[in-house]
């Protein structure tokens, strides 16, 4: 639903710009109407698909759908996230750069760093994994139980490892 671009900004820092793709609101509609079509004829002809309420999970996709399309959101949740987690060493959150991010517009600093599923590159980096897996964990854990609001989407492509062997978090 969106690109992501490296700028450099005027006073000369380097940025992740993201941006939804071009009319991706009118598809995402078009497809959600669709769906729900779909989810009503399911209910009203398939007792047994009618327990597994089709129509209730389509309601569930329009409102994540809202979210996703509002770059605003993404931002809040990467600054809540970036103020839990500032007592953590071992994370590194980008910071949002608020002037130049808006519902379609997200930009941050840039942060050079390393995937995470790339072990190969890890391991040239020196990265201990062991160590690295061990802080996955323990910032999931701290994110989930004690602080009561977490990273959703914790995965391969949105973990990256930076110089200073920080988890660098991605995709709020």
């Amino acid at each position: 639903i969106a690109q992501v671009h490296r700028a450099k900004l005027k006073d000369g820092r380097e940025a992740a710009v993201k941006i939804l793709r071009p009319r991706i609101e009118a598809i995402a509609a078009n497809e959600l109407r669709a769906f729900a079509r779909a989810a009503r004829l399911v209910e009203r002809f398939s007792k047994t698909a009618r327990r597994l309420e089709p129509v209730s999970f389509v309601d569930t996709l329009k409102a994540a759908a809202t979210i996703e399309l509002d770059l605003r959101l993404e931002a809040g949740a990467a600054s809540a996230l970036a103020e839990d987690m500032k007592s953590m060493p071992h994370v590194r959150i980008p910071e949002v750069i608020w002037p130049l991010s808006a519902r379609r517009v997200l930009t941050t600093e840039w942060i050079a760093a390393t995937p995470i599923a790339d072990l190969a590159a890890l391991d040239r980096a020196g990265a201990d994994r062991r160590s690295l897996a061990r802080n996955v964990i323990q910032t999931f854990l701290t994110q989930a139980l004690h602080k009561g609001f977490f990273h959703a989407d914790m995965h391969q492509g949105n973990l990256m490892v930076d110089a200073q062997g920080r988890l660098v978090l991605l995709d709020f």
